[in-house]
């Protein structure tokens, strides 16, 4: 509904196209009088922001055109205007929370932590909660000379505020205190969109209080713990190559403090001052947190074979809640540095030398077999045996060494044997073979061969003999 209030004062003449409008929206202001090109608008700065402004001329008359968006609810007085010698009168238009056709919006700020101090990296939160029917412009924030600021992420969440269910819209600012105490930031209007109507909302106060730091603190120690993590170094690494030493770090340094940091800790370590340590700013897993992730990378100068061991890196930082300076370690690991020649000799040698020892295990056991497989047919001829005759040229025939015919004697193949294996019971063998060859007597020709068998079965081999260390066991490749 249009209410239109036409008041003529002293020739300028006043008219509302609104006497009630919800927080939000815009008000529009037409005067019209003689010359209006001089008039003063600064009263309407208490409670209006004049967003827009059209001047037209019909004759001898002047027409003015504002926009006005109020920056609270309530009743709120529109005061008199002096356009020279013109003077509007007062009128007054009432301000709600929300409408029909605009949303109530409730707004936040907030900091993490809470009560930052200074220089410690601390997130700056505006929220803007809402029916969900808005569409939000990012607010920018205002230049300040005691805080360092720049934007982070933003989101867009469902929540509960005041008993109330809404959607958040949150903006996120990394900021800085430079120096301590009240800080208050001026934000502009918020603007906001539903269905082409533009909006803006006079944005809440931006205040806290910063902290002082100790005066012994120094400049580049950095507010609040940092996380480091180091990647893992190689066990050894090429002579007269520089080696790269990364490792990252999550806190509140900044890029040149932790670069001149690095510089005083690595001043007198030989080797690692040669080449300047180099940094680079990567995206943090949380895009919307304070801290700073930094990548730094070490060059150490590897002139020399050997064992390298890393530099011990102590980073300082400043615990706000206990009001200490404490530190933080990181161990470099142990890198063997070599000789990339004389290494691939080095393989070369142990190759050749596994290949050799390969060689001389594969002959060792070719010789093994082949003489296991030999005892084997020697034992299987005197199994064979059917009489003590046979029984006799099988054993004159036994031998661990390939031997092209049998003994002549069995005295003859006892010193070929002794020179060949050590053999437990062979006298008592060879006087029970003698007897019943020579002597007539009639032992049982099943026992006798039984007991050649177990005889010569447990012969072991002589090193001189054969070359073999191990023993065969009784009874091996018995039938």
């Amino acid at each position: 509904m249009l209410i239109a209030s036409v008041v003529a004062a002293a020739g300028l003449k006043t008219q509302l196209d609104l006497t009630t409008l919800a927080l939000g929206e815009p008000l529009t202001l037409t005067l019209a009088g003689g010359t209006l090109k001089q008039i003063d608008l600064a009263p309407l700065a208490v409670d209006f922001e004049a967003r827009g402004r059209t001047l037209s001329r019909s004759g001898n008359e002047e027409t003015l055109v504002l926009t006005l968006y109020p920056l609270r609810s309530g009743r709120l007085d529109l005061p008199a205007l002096q356009a020279g010698a013109a003077r509007s009168r007062p009128a007054r238009v009432t301000v709600t929370a929300g409408s029909v056709d605009t949303p109530q919006v409730l707004f936040r700020v907030e900091t993490d932590p809470a009560a930052p101090i200074q220089r410690q990296p601390t997130r700056l939160t505006l929220e803007a909660c809402d029916d969900g029917s808005l569409d939000w412009k990012r607010p920018p924030l205002p230049l300040h000379a005691a805080l360092y600021h720049r934007p982070l992420g933003e989101e867009q969440i469902d929540l509960e505020r005041d008993g109330v269910r809404c959607t958040a819209h949150r903006w996120h600012w990394r900021v800085i205190p430079t120096q301590a105490g009240p800080l208050q930031l001026s934000l502009p209007m918020l603007e906001a969109g539903k269905f082409g109507r533009q909006l803006r909302f006079p944005a809440p106060a931006v205040a806290f209080t910063a902290a002082a730091v100790p005066a012994w603190l120094p400049l580049n120690v950095a507010i609040g713990l940092p996380h480091l993590t180091a990647e893992k170094q190689p066990e050894t690494w090429p002579v007269q190559r520089p080696l790269a030493w990364r490792f990252e770090v999550v806190g509140g340094y900044s890029e040149e403090g932790l670069k001149t940091l690095l510089a005083l800790l690595l001043h007198n370590q030989p080797g690692f001052n040669t080449y300047a340590p180099t940094l680079e700013t990567l995206p943090g897993e949380d895009r919307n947190s304070p801290l700073t992730h930094l990548r730094v990378t070490i060059y150490a100068d590897a002139r020399e074979t050997g064992p390298l061991r890393l530099p011990t890196l102590t980073l300082p930082w400043f615990d706000p809640v206990g009001g200490r300076l404490e530190s933080l370690t990181l161990n470099g690991d142990e890198v063997n540095i070599v000789n990339p020649a004389l290494a691939t000799l080095a393989r070369g040698f142990a190759l050749l030398l596994a290949v050799g020892m390969t060689a001389a295990l594969l002959v060792w056991m070719a010789r093994r077999h082949a003489w296991r497989r030999h005892k084997r047919r020697r034992l299987a001829a005197v199994a064979a045996s059917t009489d003590t005759e046979a029984l006799l040229r099988a054993v004159r025939g036994f031998s661990l060494a390939a031997r092209p015919r049998p003994a002549a004697t069995l005295g003859v193949w006892r010193e070929r044997l002794r020179a060949e294996a050590r053999c437990e019971g062979l006298e008592a063998l060879i006087d029970a073979l003698e007897r019943a060859r020579y002597g007539g007597i009639a032992d049982d020709f099943t026992a006798l061969r039984a007991r050649a068998i177990r005889v010569l079965a447990a012969c072991r081999t002589l090193e001189s003999s054969a070359g073999y260390r191990r023993a065969e066991a009784p009874g091996d490749g018995l039938p």
